[in-house]
C-alpha cells in the first residue's frame, strides 16, 4: 500500500508557490525596466532570458547532475539571479520600492534554497504480524490474558515438549520402536 508524506507535500507546495510568486513580481519588474531603458516589444522577451537562464541554472544544481555541472549552474544562477536583483531594484521609484525588489528576490532565493533541501523521511518500516507492541490487543494476547495460571502451565509444558522433541528428530533421534516395512524383513 502506498502512502503520502502529507507534511512534506505541503510545504514543497508552499515553497513552490512562494517561488511561483516571487517570479512573477521579478517579472513584471524586469518588464518594467526594460520599458524604461528604452525597448517596445522587446521587454517582453528580457524576462525569459534573465528568469529562463536562471531556471536552467536551478535544474542544473539538482542532485541529479554531476558536480562539474551543479558548479556551473550555481555560476548561472547566480549571474542571473544578480541581473534580477538588479532589474528589481531599478524598478523602484522610491526606497520601499526598491527594497521590496531585494525583498522579492530575497524571498525566491530563499524559498529555492529550502527546497532543495527538503527531503522526505522514508516510510516507517511495515509491522509483522508476529512482532506485537506492548499493551496489544491482538487475539492471541486477548486470550491468554483469559486463561488461569494452570491453563498457561499446561500450555507452556506442552510447547516446550514439543520443541523437545522436534530438536530431537532433527538431531537423528529414532526411537527403538519404529515402525519397520514388512517388505524388509
Amino acid at each position: 500500500m502506498r502512502t503520502h508524506n502529507w507534511t512534506y507535500i505541503t510545504v514543497k507546495t508552499i515553497v513552490t508557490l512562494f517561488m511561483a510568486g516571487a517570479a512573477s513580481i521579478s517579472f513584471m519588474h524586469i518588464i518594467d525596466v526594460s520599458h524604461t531603458l528604452g525597448l517596445g516589444w522587446e521587454a517582453w522577451t528580457v524576462p525569459f532570458l534573465v528568469d529562463g537562464f536562471a531556471v536552467l541554472g536551478l535544474i542544473g544544481r539538482s542532485h541529479r547532475f554531476a558536480e562539474p555541472t551543479r558548479r556551473a549552474g550555481l555560476k548561472i544562477t547566480a549571474a542571473m539571479g544578480l541581473l534580477s536583483l538588479t532589474c528589481n531594484v531599478m524598478a523602484g521609484d522610491n526606497l520601499g520600492q526598491r527594497l521590496y525588489g531585494v525583498l522579492v528576490v530575497g524571498v525566491f532565493v530563499f524559498a529555492e534554497w529550502y527546497s532543495g533541501r527538503l527531503i522526505a523521511a522514508p516510510a516507517p518500516p511495515a509491522r509483522t504480524a508476529r512482532r506485537c507492541e506492548p499493551g496489544c490487543t491482538c487475539r492471541r494476547h486477548a486470550k491468554a490474558t483469559a486463561l488461569t495460571p494452570a491453563q498457561k502451565g499446561a500450555i507452556t509444558k506442552a510447547r516446550k515438549r514439543a520443541e523437545r522433541e522436534l530438536a530431537e528428530m532433527r538431531d537423528g533421534y529414532v526411537p527403538a520402536d519404529a515402525p519397520v516395512s514388512p517388505a524388509l524383513v
